[in-house]
């Protein structure tokens, strides 16, 4: 990875880690997670992949980039996964947190997300993440499990755990799961 994309994935990481040392300690796995295509199976998620799309606009809007560079050399790749989650999160800060005057930061609802992967013991300082087969299997189970809804009725194992689903969140787009999430978190207060 070199040039806009290294700027891009070093920016994308920028908006998630606000702890500099919890960066470091994740770079290898979302790296990963990077080069993982997004898929989607649920009609509505589809919205998911486009907001990853408007994300890398938004990124050579900030840095300087043409929409031409965008799109020579970011969209000649479908959006990854780790791209849709730093959307869905900037989307949801932007258009939701912002407006009800809450603070989640990005950091804890990633690591949130990755505790519901089960991914979330995969730092770089405390394995080498995909030294062992063991460890790589790992990780490609979660994203198996992720894509193919083979998770939890609570959604622990997708994106997103929740106590109280109102729904089965195996069957649940993504963007409900979040907002089932972020009710949980705030409270129940504000959705």
């Amino acid at each position: 990875m070199n040039g806009i994309k290294l700027d891009y994935f070093v920016w994308m990481m920028n908006k998630i880690f606000d702890d500099k040392d919890l960066l470091n300690s994740y770079s290898v796995l979302t790296q990963e997670l990077n080069y993982i295509p997004f898929e989607w199976t649920l009609i509505m998620d589809e919205n998911r992949q486009k907001d990853a799309q408007d994300l890398r606009y938004l990124f050579g809007e900030e840095n300087g980039y043409s929409e031409q560079q965008i799109c020579q050399d970011l969209d000649i790749v479908p959006p990854s996964l780790f791209e849709v989650i730093v959307a869905l999160i900037n989307r949801v800060q932007d258009n939701i947190l912002f407006d009800l005057n809450q603070k989640l930061t990005n950091q804890e609802i990633f690591i949130d997300i990755l505790n519901s992967l089960k991914l979330n013991d995969f730092k770089d300082i405390d394995t080498f993440v995909f030294s062992s087969e063991e460890k790589q299997m790992e990780f490609f189970n979660a994203i198996y499990n992720l894509y193919s809804h083979n998770y939890s009725y609570n959604g622990e194992g997708g994106l997103f755990t929740v106590t109280y689903p109102k729904n089965d969140m195996r069957d649940t787009e993504i963007w409900y799961q979040f907002m089932w999430y972020l009710d949980e978190k705030l409270g129940g207060k504000y959705l």
